[in-house]
C-alpha cells in the first residue's frame, strides 16, 4: 500500500491509502503512533455493494483492534479521493490537524476482506505492516513501502513519483532497542558460549585433565548469566510493547530452551557428583547428556534463525535483518557442525582411556612400569 498525507487550509489532514495492486485489497489501515498497543487507528475497506467502511479502532496489545466510540480525532471519509474501480484502488479520509509537524504512523494491509460492512466487523490478520514517519511541514507527504523495503520504515512517494522528501526514517522505539539487546545477548549465550563448552568437552577430554573445569565454567558460570540476561530482555521487550506473551513459536521455543538448559546443567551435575564406582560400562545418562546438549544447540540455532528472519519484521514492522546475517548464520552453523563432529575421531581414544580408568578403580592402579592387558568387554 501507499500512503499520502495532505495538510489542508481548513485545519484538516487528508490521508489517501492506496493499494499497489500486487495483492487483492481486503482492508487498509493506519494508526497514529509508533506501535500497535494503545494507538488510535483508522481502518477502511470496500464492500461488495460499492460502498466503503471507515472504522476507528484501538487495541491494548497485538490483538484485533476494537471499535472506539469516542476517538481522539474523528475521521471522515473523503469520497472525492476514493476510487475503487482502478487496478490500484484507493480510500481516503480526513482528520482534524493537530500541532504535530511530523506524524508517526503504523500501517497495515490485508488481502482478506472483513466479514461484513459493519464498523465492528471481524478482521483477519494483516498480510504486511510497518512503521513510518511523515514530515507534515512539507504540506504534503507520501510513502510507498515498495520503494523502501518490506517494512516501510523509510520510503518514497505514493503512485511511484519517486519523491522521498516527505518521509524520514523512524528511530528505534524503546521496546525495539530491548529486542536488539535481547537478540545480541541471547545469541551470544546460546550459539557461541554453549557450543564452546561442548567443544571443550569434545576435544580436550583426551588431552587435558582440566577439561571438565573449562567445560562447566563456560556452560554454567559464564553462559548462565548471559542467557538469563538475554531472556530477561526478551520478556521486557514484550512487556514494553504491550504484546501478549507466548503467542508465537519464537517465544514458546525460548521458554522451552530455558527449561532444557536447566535440565542439562542439572544432568551434568548429577553425572559428575553421583557415580557408581563399580560400574563396568559408560552410564546411559552420559549419552543422554551429550544428546541433550546437541539438541539444545540445534534448537538454539533454529531459534536465532526464526528470530531475525520472522520475529523481528513481524513484530516490529521494521526492515528485515540484512542478508549478511543469513550468510553469517549459515557459515557459523557449518563451522560448529564440522568442529564438533570432526572431534568424534577422538571417541576411540576417549573410550579406551575411560576403560583403563574404570579398570584401575576396580582392581587398583598397577605399579609404575607394570602394564595390564584389559579385557575388551571391560
Amino acid at each position: 500500500m501507499c500512503i499520502s498525507a495532505i495538510v489542508n487550509s481548513n485545519s484538516t489532514v487528508t490521508y489517501v491509502l492506496q493499494s499497489t495492486g500486487v495483492s487483492s485489497l481486503g482492508w487498509l489501515a493506519i494508526g497514529f503512533g509508533s506501535q500497535m498497543a494503545n494507538t488510535p487507528m483508522v481502518i477502511m475497506w470496500p464492500n461488495s455493494d460499492g460502498s466503503t467502511t471507515l472504522s476507528q479502532r484501538q487495541a491494548s496489545a497485538e490483538v484485533m483492534p476494537t471499535v472506539v466510540a469516542s476517538p481522539p480525532r474523528v475521521a471522515t471519509k473523503v469520497a472525492s479521493l476514493t476510487a475503487l474501480s482502478s487496478t490500484m484502488p484507493q480510500l481516503a479520509f480526513s482528520v482534524p490537524a493537530n500541532s504535530d509537524s511530523t506524524q508517526n504512523l503504523i500501517w497495515a494491509f490485508s488481502s482478506t476482506p472483513p466479514d461484513s460492512s459493519s464498523v465492528s466487523a471481524v478482521l483477519q490478520k494483516h498480510l504486511l505492516s510497518g512503521v513510518v514517519q511523515l514530515n507534515l511541514k512539507a504540506n504534503s507527504a507520501s510513502f510507498n513501502p515498495a520503494q523502501s523495503g518490506p517494512s516501510g520504515t523509510s520510503g518514497g512517494a505514493a503512485g511511484g513519483s519517486g519523491s522521498s522528501s516527505g518521509t524520514v526514517k523512524l528511530p528505534l522505539l524503546l521496546y525495539q532497542k530491548y529486542v536488539v539487546a535481547h537478540a545480541a545477548i541471547a545469541t551470544f549465550g546460546f550459539i557461541v558460549l554453549l557450543p564452546t563448552g561442548a567443544l571443550i568437552a569434545r576435544w580436550l577430554r583426551t588431552t587435558n585433565i582440566n577439561w571438565f573445569m573449562g567445560h562447566w565454567v563456560v556452560q554454567l558460570a559464564i553462559a548462565g548469566p548471559v542467557i538469563g540476561l538475554g531472556l530477561a530482555l526478551g520478556v521486557l521487550s514484550v512487556i514494553e510493547s504491550g504484546a501478549p506473551h507466548l503467542n508465537d513459536p519464537h517465544k514458546k521455543l525460548g521458554v522451552a530452551l530455558l527449561a532444557l538448559y536447566v535440565a542439562q546443567c542439572s544432568l551434568g551435575a548429577f553425572i559428575h557428583f553421583i557415580k557408581n564406582p563399580e560400574r563396568k560400562r559408560r552410564p546411559a545418562q552420559n549419552y543422554a547428556h551429550a544428546i541433550l546438549g546437541l539438541t539444545i544447540i540445534a534448537l538454539a540455532l533454529y531459534q536465532v534463525w526464526i528470530g531475525f528472519r520472522t520475529e523481528w519484521p513481524l513484530n516490529t514492522g521494521r526492515d528485515p535483518v540484512p542478508h549478511a546475517a543469513t550468510t553469517a548464520w549459515i557459515v557459523w552453523t557449518v563451522v560448529l557442525a564440522v568442529a564438533y563432529f570432526g572431534g568424534l575421531i577422538l571417541l576411540k581414544k576417549q573410550f579406551e582411556r575411560e576403560r583403563i580408568a574404570q579398570f584401575n578403580r576396580i582392581h587398583g592402579t598397577p605399579p609404575m612400569g607394570v602394564y595390564r592387558t584389559i579385557p575388551v568387554d571391560q
